[in-house]
């Protein structure tokens, strides 16, 4: 009896630690990932302690606890050999724990045939060229400052010019602010956009696209807040690129309606559906990915600081702009002031008239009086 128990005691234990790990190589040079490192029973999956090379995950599955990472091979930090008429992309999954332990490290390996087939994705790169801005509020130029206090917004432009080309549409599929220009382990990391393209930030803090001025071109706002206070702060995003009005999962520009609780497909509100996979963090979890150029840009340095007493910012907010009813609040401020100055006034008019002249407005002392005293 004492041997079946320590069976089933060890059979629970290696459960528990068993690690997982799925990896599917695309032929258009995209990598899909879902990992569960060996862990023991008393500890979490935390999706800020892994990373793919210098990519952190794309999401988390929940249901099947496993890291989900969506990335492409030139991205990442992959290694690129070539060999015996092979390509082949090398990368290592990482996850950290506690201090004083080692981290569980994995290989990550994608093999290609070399063929006539085999894109050098620096050349396509070439035909494209991706800007990332910090613009002013109106968008019409770049920014001069580059610190930005709390609650003020923070007005990001992404851009492609094409080099005789068919037009094509520009779509940021993720982007995330970091402390550090390069991705690595110790770097203090906040998602603004994932999943392709789903503005998790206009839900969990406040931020929201523009319409567009011309499909070459994306613009955003997101607010500032509480990250890295004082310390430089570098925007990294992954930009692609799609056909004219067609959106999949792969390619859209999503943002969430408080007022009607649910997603909107920013450029067609009519394709919506395409924008459902955002709110279970599903949409990179797919066998195939469609074509496209696709490119990382590092935007920054830039700051976020605690507001000062006084201080007034171009940038802020729409929230803080306006007072009760969509008034500003300096002019609210302002409607008080004369209005309690007006009031002081016909108090002391009204004890001068009805006190100190005698109570009545045609008073008028008499010669005696004056005389007397």
């Amino acid at each position: 009896m004492m041997i079946l128990m320590q069976c089933v005691l060890l059979w629970l234990f290696l459960a528990s630690t068993f690690g997982q790990k799925v990896i599917e190589c695309s032929a258009n040079k995209a990598v899909t990932i879902q990992w569960r490192p060996e862990l023991n029973w008393a500890q979490k999956l935390d999706i800020s302690n892994a990373h793919l090379g210098s990519c952190p995950p794309s999401s988390i599955s929940t249901e099947q606890d496993m890291l989900l990472f969506s990335v492409w091979l030139y991205d990442c930090g992959f290694r690129r050999v070539v060999s015996e008429g092979k390509v082949t992309y090398t990368n290592v999954l990482t996850y950290s724990l506690d201090a004083g332990l080692s981290p569980i490290t994995e290989l990550v390996e994608c093999v290609y045939d070399l063929n006539s087939t085999d894109l050098d994705m620096d050349n396509v790169n070439n035909d494209l060229v991706f800007t990332l801005e910090l613009m002013k509020s109106d968008f019409n130029a770049s920014v001069q400052s580059t610190t930005f206090t709390i609650g003020t917004k923070i007005p990001i432009r992404a851009n492609v010019k094409q080099q005789e080309l068919a037009p094509v549409q520009i779509y940021l599929q993720r982007c995330m602010l970091a402390n550090t220009p390069d991705l690595a382990q110790n770097s203090q990391l906040h998602m603004l956009i994932t999943d392709a393209g789903c503005l998790t930030e206009s839900k969990e803090g406040n931020a929201t696209f523009l319409p567009r001025r011309e499909p070459s071109e994306i613009r955003l706002y997101f607010q500032a807040f509480r990250f890295a206070l004082g310390e430089q702060i570098f925007l990294h995003c992954d930009m692609t690129t799609g056909a004219l009005q067609r959106f999949s999962a792969d390619k859209k520009s999503c943002q969430y309606l408080h007022d009607q609780s649910r997603w909107e497909l920013v450029d067609d509100p009519t394709q919506s559906y395409v924008c459902s996979c955002c709110e279970s963090l599903s949409c990179m979890n797919r066998d195939n990915f469609e074509s496209g150029t696709y490119t990382r840009q590092v935007l920054g340095p830039f700051m976020m600081v605690e507001s000062q007493p006084g201080a007034s910012d171009e940038y802020t907010f729409w929230p803080a702009e306006k007072g009760l009813g969509g008034v500003p609040v300096w002019l609210v401020a302002l409607a008080v002031c004369l209005t309690l100055i007006l009031m002081a006034a016909a108090v002391a008019t009204s004890y001068y008239l009805c006190f100190w002249r005698g109570g009545r407005l045609g008073y008028r002392p008499s010669r005696e009086l004056l005389n007397k005293y």
